[in-house]
């Protein structure tokens, strides 16, 4: 390992020839799969306007909600040919592309097992996804009951609370931050056919905690590359983590106005019912672009197409979304 600009970092070069035009028109956002709208909430409003979509209530007020605070819940997801939880998205829009996004997220419910030596059967990533104008794509969040890997593909695998912060291409380098190694790792991967270059870290993040997430420029090389930063504050703290760092090519482009909060299940085995063993809670706040100075307007949320089980809902509050998974049917 060796500090660059003051930080301890662990370098990574992926220089693969040829990537940029390989990958930036193949890469699309849904690059994971396709979430379909929910009936009645259409793709049009603001954010303090969509809180009647959907059959959700708009709560008074604005910003975060309290944990498990009660609010109009929407109807639960179709029942689908599979078993397992339907993964749920909120799509965010800016009249523009930016240069930094951050939003709140909040885990209101824990994982837990029948015991503490007992396997894992389910977890979920709180992701947020998102896009460059050249078709880089994005995704950053926490999960519960993620897979960290010190060094993959060969290493042990431990089940536990991590965060994860991917971009595809992927990108020319990755750099650790704060977590240094061997509690974070820098790694290529791939899924569904897409190139990525990954941080993934151990991270003890605490359920009814509002967690504010940043990704956002970090550093210009002498060649016009740029670092792409991505960062945790635990609001209830003040402390921020920065996770870690990706450098991208000069004519990357700004971000894109189109993001996505996704909540997607993690599944350890065929599920072979609906009682879904593990629950998931969580509150994605409305997202902030170019230093917290622009809202991003409501698109709408959506369900996983084709469904699964019939136990995944939406709650909109005026400045945040529940998104809940795993429901009892």
């Amino acid at each position: 390992m060796t500090p660059l600009q003051g930080r301890s970092a662990w370098l990574v070069m992926v220089a693969l020839a040829g990537w940029l035009s390989a990958c930036r028109d193949d890469v699309v956002l849904g690059a994971w799969g396709s979430v379909a709208e929910t009936p009645g909430e259409g793709s049009g409003g603001t954010a303090g306007e969509a809180g009647a979509a959907g059959g959700a209530g708009g709560d008074e007020g604005s910003g975060m909600p309290a944990c498990l605070e009660p609010g109009t819940p929407g109807p639960l997801s179709v029942a689908g040919p599979t078993f397992g939880a339907t993964e749920t998205a909120t799509d965010w829009t800016w009249p523009s592309p930016v240069s930094s996004m951050q939003w709140d997220l909040m885990v209101e419910r824990e994982i837990e097992r029948p015991s503490p030596t007992s396997p894992p059967t389910s977890g979920y990533y709180y992701a947020y996804q998102f896009s460059f104008l050249e078709g880089v794509v994005g995704f950053f969040g926490i999960q519960a009951e993620g897979v960290y890997q010190q060094d993959p593909p060969s290493s042990p695998v431990e089940v536990t609370k991590i965060a994860v912060f991917w971009l595809s291409g992927p990108p020319l380098a990755a750099e650790l931050g704060d977590i240094a190694y061997p509690d974070a790792r820098a790694a290529p991967t791939s899924a569904a056919g897409v190139s990525y270059l990954t941080i993934h870290a151990r991270f003890d993040w605490q359920a009814c905690r509002v967690y504010r997430f940043r990704v956002g420029p970090d550093g210009t090389e002498a060649d016009g590359s740029i670092w792409y930063g991505a960062f945790i504050e635990d609001t209830s703290s003040g402390v921020e983590t920065f996770l870690g760092r990706m450098l991208l090519p000069a004519d990357i482009g700004p971000l894109s106005p189109f993001s996505v909060s996704r909540t997607m299940p993690i599944e350890f085995g065929a599920q072979d019912s609906c009682e879904i063993p593990a629950q998931a809670s969580v509150v994605f706040g409305v997202p902030s672009a170019d230093a917290g100075n622009l809202e991003a307007a409501r698109g709408g949320n959506r369900l996983a197409e084709p469904p699964s089980c019939p136990t995944s809902r939406f709650t909109n509050f005026a400045g945040a979304v529940r998104h809940e998974l795993g429901l009892r049917p």
